[in-house]
């Protein structure tokens, strides 16, 4: 049988393997047919499960993990997000609002789902029961939904800029990608640690564990609510204000000892997590233009993941060395602060895109100009 310490390595290494396959594969999306590999991700998710259920060894359920991960939590959402983001133009807001419900509504149901399942059967039937259901119903759905969708649009450009050289060259990502990395890095530091929060302010757990129920509503509403403010005024202007509730959120766990601060910290960590995905997904739609979205995001998608790794290693440490829970919450707000003051700053509109052949949006253009 397996130990948690071991279940805890085998996801630990299918994550990391998951942010460095991501970039490959979700590029994908801008230049292949999108029916064809929204298939081919469902299939493989399916024969994923398929090796969890029947793994007769260590490395193959390690083989199937790294498969859940990269293609259920990794390309799954990043074709909704791509899709949102590149098929609907001035109304890319509202649907990435739309389609960022499905992560509240996943973490909400799915683990209770299966968690009732595995009452009536063995764990590995369950896993199987989940490959019939991608295969019997998913597949079935995507290849209706998707009968008439148009080629990608980058298929005709593709030998113009290939890989990811139009980012790497881009300036404008210093001042960008803090702001953008620094919402995964926190609150999975948060979240990781919210035990170890509870017992520091003396609290008792059903306090952040009723917390979260705010939290989910908060995310789901805040994602609905941002989609008209995209199309309105640009995510690339509303990115260096979209953390900010979070850094708040910070500071109000760090000034207030009283257990019913958790629900206000928490619904304002859900504001911004559901901020995120789609400010973010619409950022490079407007840098890059809709049919560079799957590179700019997958190559984004991945630094996240590493991100999120990196922050609960330096709470951990920071913890051994004694430094206060109050110290970290500060310094998680400043650091909020200062990306927002980053992603503010009128030098990342300087670098143009189009003079140095890089792609570039028109709603890019819009939101250099003052």
């Amino acid at each position: 049988g397996l130990n948690t310490a071991t279940v805890g390595l085998l996801y630990s290494v299918a994550t990391l393997g998951s942010a460095l396959l991501l970039p490959a594969l979700g590029g994908r999306i801008d230049t292949a047919s999108l029916r064809k590999y929204t298939v081919w991700v469902v299939v493989m998710l399916a024969a994923a499960a398929l090796c969890v259920a029947f793994a007769p060894h260590f490395l193959l359920l390690g083989l199937g993990v790294l498969g859940l991960r990269l293609l259920g939590q990794g390309l799954l959402g990043h074709i909704s997000q791509t899709v949102m983001a590149r098929e609907f133009g001035a109304a890319r807001g509202k649907a990435l609002g739309v389609a960022g419900l499905g992560y509240p509504l996943g973490e909400a149901l799915l683990p209770i789902g299966f968690s009732v399942l595995i009452r009536f059967v063995e764990w590995r039937t369950a896993w199987i029961l989940v490959a019939v259901f991608l295969v019997g119903v998913v597949l079935p759905v995507t290849l209706r939904l998707l009968r008439n969708s148009a080629p990608a649009a980058a298929v005709q450009s593709k030998k113009k800029d290939s890989g990811f050289k139009f980012m790497l060259r881009d300036a404008r990502l210093v001042f960008l990608m803090p702001a953008i990395l620094v919402a995964p890095f926190a609150i999975t530091g948060l979240f990781l640690y919210q035990t170890v929060i509870a017992q520091s302010k003396g609290w008792a757990p059903e306090w952040i564990a009723a917390a979260f129920v705010v939290f989910a509503i908060a995310r789901a509403g805040s994602s609905v609510v941002v989609g008209p403010w995209i199309d309105r005024l640009t995510a690339l202007r509303l990115l260096p204000a979209y953390a900010l509730p979070l850094g708040l959120g910070a500071l109000l766990l760090a000034v207030v000892e009283r257990p019913w601060i958790a629900f206000p910290y928490l619904s304002l960590v859900g504001v911004t997590a559901g901020f995120h995905g789609s400010v973010v997904a619409a950022v490079w739609a407007e840098l890059y233009g809709p049919e560079n979205v799957g590179r700019a995001r997958s190559m984004a998608s991945s630094l996240a993941v590493f991100s999120t790794a990196a922050c609960p290693a330096l709470m951990g440490w920071m913890f051994q060395r004694q430094v206060s829970l109050d110290a970290m919450l500060f310094g998680g707000a400043a650091v909020v602060a200062v990306t927002s003051a980053l992603a503010m700053m009128p030098q990342f509109a300087a670098y143009g895109t189009a003079a140095r052949g890089m792609p570039v949006s028109s709603q890019a253009r819009t939101a250099e100009r003052p």
